[in-house]
């Protein structure tokens, strides 16, 4: 009988890096009501040792015609403990859970700060963070 690998990976702190935020002064709501921002999102795994590794996860909202409300850069980090963490089969997965961990205070800072700025709040979706990156390995 074939015993599944029990996959352990363990967030031990997460800092807030960056929190950008600025008002874009010309941009005027009545004459967009309805406003589409695109946000971009990376992330880079830094190698702390063959047992940790740290994962930053960044979010920016811009346009090139200034067509949104506000301009905005956020980026958290997070300490993972994951043992082999560096091999070919659990690269991907330490990549892929640490963004998915991450995405909840990326998602958490963007609403918070958005509200707190009076503009209308940005609330990121509830979703598979990792379908936000083409890459996977």
């Amino acid at each position: 009988m074939e015993q599944k690998q029990n996959i352990q990976i363990r967030l031990t702190g997460y800092t807030v890096d960056k929190i950008s935020f600025i008002t874009n002064k010309s941009f005027d709501f009545k004459s967009n009501p309805k406003v589409k921002v695109t946000p971009k999102f990376d992330r880079e795994v830094t190698k702390i040792d063959d047992q940790s590794f740290m994962l930053s996860l960044a979010i920016s909202f811009d346009h090139p015609e200034n067509n949104i409300p506000f301009f905005m850069d956020v980026q958290v980090s997070g300490k993972f403990i994951f043992t082999n963490w560096e091999t070919d089969k659990l690269y991907a997965i330490a990549k892929s859970h640490a963004t998915s961990v991450l995405y909840p205070y990326i998602r958490a800072l963007v609403t918070t700060v958005t509200a707190n700025a009076n503009v209308p709040p940005y609330i990121l979706p509830i979703m598979n963070s990792n379908t936000l990156f083409k890459d996977i390995k």
